[in-house]
């Protein structure tokens, strides 16, 4: 097989199929507001310090700050001084920011139940299984090389 070949055939592909879109549409889940709430509603209502979630998203700590006061304005996360520590203050998740990250969750997971169900059964077993090994070949590489940042 040529591996080049097909690396080419399957970004060619990525292109045709509204590429920009797509991606858009992923980074929806994957980026800014859904991704710091999706965070810290994992972390089941702990309070996080800003620089916790920067480092987790890959963000800078400006960039987390306006998304803190985004979300604090909407009124889904509180802000608070350590009581350990004054200089740190710590993020919490309220009950409407836990809401609209389970809402979020829901509906990337109706979305994708319905691209899986047209797929099939034993295709969406075939693509997740593929999937997962792409992503574990891909990501080992780009630590073995030292790129962190793909």
């Amino acid at each position: 097989m040529d591996y080049n070949k097909a690396a080419g055939e399957f970004l060619v592909n990525l292109r045709n199929h509204g590429k920009p879109e797509l991606m858009r549409r992923f980074n929806t889940y994957s980026h800014g507001e859904k991704l710091v709430l999706d965070y810290l509603y994992k972390k089941a209502g702990k309070p996080i310090v800003p620089s916790e979630i920067a480092k987790f998203t890959n963000t800078s700590t400006a960039r987390i700050a306006t998304i803190l006061n985004n979300l604090e304005d909407k009124k889904m996360i509180t802000r608070e001084i350590s009581r350990n520590d004054r200089r740190k203050i710590l993020v919490a998740i309220t009950d409407k920011g836990r809401s609209t990250a389970q809402a979020v969750q829901a509906q990337a997971c109706s979305n994708l139940a319905r691209v899986f169900e047209e797929m099939g059964e034993e295709r969406t077993t075939s693509f997740i299984e593929n999937a997962k090994l792409f992503l574990d070949i891909f990501m080992k590489q780009q630590e073995e090389k030292g790129e962190t940042n793909v």
